[in-house]
């Protein structure tokens, strides 16, 4: 399945919202984009009215063996961004099967 261009998502924005300039459609994603990505190096959390939350979640780092050679292997502590949808969504989303 393949995604859609940056170019035609912002005409599908603009045309659902009701806006005319795709361009102000633009700049409210990148505006809304930055919000989210310095909330979650801040607060770690991000709920969207409707949509859902974004949890930036860090993972220890750790150190482990390998039974191959005999060698500890370390793994450097790293971060990852975990979305849970808010329940209409799933609700919505789950009746396509």
């Amino acid at each position: 399945m393949k995604s859609i261009k940056a170019e035609e998502f912002f005409k599908l924005v603009a045309l659902h919202s009701g806006v005319n300039d795709i361009q102000s459609v633009r700049d409210v994603y990148y505006g809304m984009i930055r919000t989210i990505s310095r909330e979650l190096k801040t607060k770690q959390v991000v709920f969207l009215p409707d949509w859902g939350e974004f949890a930036l979640k860090i993972h220890k780092g750790r150190r482990i063996f390998n039974v191959n050679d005999k060698s500890i292997i370390i793994i450097p502590a790293k971060a990852t961004v975990r979305f849970s949808p808010d329940i209409a969504v799933k609700k919505y989303f789950h009746a396509f099967g």
